[in-house]
């Protein structure tokens, strides 16, 4: 079988959970036999040659490349990475307004890119139960055109020591936060509020977007000693590894996460998690992470000391081994590859 992988354009220069999952699950899938390739857009393809294209996200920057290969018949996959705050139900209510809207001329939503995206797939393939009841219940999709595909975490991760990154920072126990700065979903500014009034010591992890937003992040991070930047180790980077077994506890304070790649890489390492309550994490954490709401600062202090407070164990860690590894959800996608009816 012959599968080509695509997903937004910007994902190879923000890098993220997206670029990392499409990479992982081609890596998996192609060691159990499937021939998986990532999409070229600038290469001229014999589409014919290929069983399936599978597209990861569901957004404006997907919904171009799906619509024309299912108008040229290619069976298309769809994993969404979809969440709304919304419910299933005014999800469902927006998008006839803005149906009708469009009929007016010109006017799109994510919702509508979403819905229409998984109109045209053949499956669907969510990363969590809430995710597929999101589509059951606002865009309509049968179950039986749905397969939940879990995400996953490098095995790597649960050989993780401290010792290079006390080493080359001195720094031990510390909360740890792993991702981009500057991006409003990811909701790092009040993080540091909490992180400045507390003094606990602190490491940011990530890239700085060079906007407004991450502006401020960095004023509160230059007036507060306890808190230390390093803007960005690559993924593969022993260096990351180390610092998730140094740490106490990972927190990931966004709006959402579907369900946070960092979280699950963290807690394989030993690390406690503190994590946002919205985007499926606590079908993938359970009762082993301290959950937040991240409209609230009071929240995120309070869960902030309710991990600080609890000691370190290996129930998370054995939890994510069990069930969480790429090497499981490859062996789930292929298994879903396998039960497509054949194409005559």
């Amino acid at each position: 079988m012959k599968v080509l992988f695509s997903t937004y354009a910007a994902s190879s220069v923000l890098g993220g959970g997206v670029d990392v999952q499409v990479r992982a699950l081609a890596r998996e899938a192609t060691a159990l036999g499937i021939q998986v390739e990532l999409f070229d857009p600038w290469r001229r393809y014999r589409l014919e040659d290929y069983d399936l294209f599978h597209l990861f996200a569901s957004h404006a920057g997907t919904y171009h490349i799906g619509r024309a290969l299912h108008g040229l018949g290619v069976r298309l996959l769809l994993t969404p990475v979809f969440y709304s705050r919304h419910s299933p139900a005014k999800v469902a209510a927006m998008l006839i307004v803005a149906k009708r809207l469009r009929s007016r001329g010109g006017f799109w939503t994510e919702h509508m890119f979403c819905k229409e995206l998984c109109d045209m797939a053949e499956l669907l393939l969510p990363n969590t139960r809430e995710e597929m009841e999101m589509m059951a219940r606002a865009f309509g999709v049968p179950a039986a055109r749905m397969v939940e595909l879990p995400n996953g975490v490098e095995e790597r991760f649960l050989d993780s020591k401290p010792d290079a990154f006390v080493q080359e920072y001195g720094l031990k126990d510390f909360i740890l936060y792993v991702g981009h700065i500057g991006w409003g979903r990811k909701n790092v500014l009040p993080l540091l509020n909490v992180l400045r009034r507390t003094g606990h010591p602190a490491v940011l992890i990530g890239p700085v977007i060079q906007n407004d937003y991450a502006r401020r992040c960095r004023e509160v991070v230059e007036s507060s000693p306890n808190i230390r930047l390093i803007p960005g180790l690559p993924s593969d980077s022993p260096l990351l590894e180390s610092a998730y077994a140094a740490c106490d506890t990972l927190v990931l304070p966004s709006f959402y996460e579907t369900p946070g790649l960092a979280a699950l890489e963290a807690g394989l390492a030993g690390a406690k998690v503190c994590i946002t309550r919205y985007g499926g994490t606590t079908e993938y954490f359970g009762e082993h992470a301290s959950y937040l709401d991240p409209r609230s600062e009071e929240s995120i202090e309070k869960s902030l000391n309710a991990s600080l407070g609890r000691a370190k164990d290996v129930r998370l860690r054995d939890r994510i081994a069990a069930s969480y590894l790429w090497r499981h959800a490859g062996k789930r996608l292929v298994e879903a590859y396998s039960a497509l009816t054949p194409t005559s």
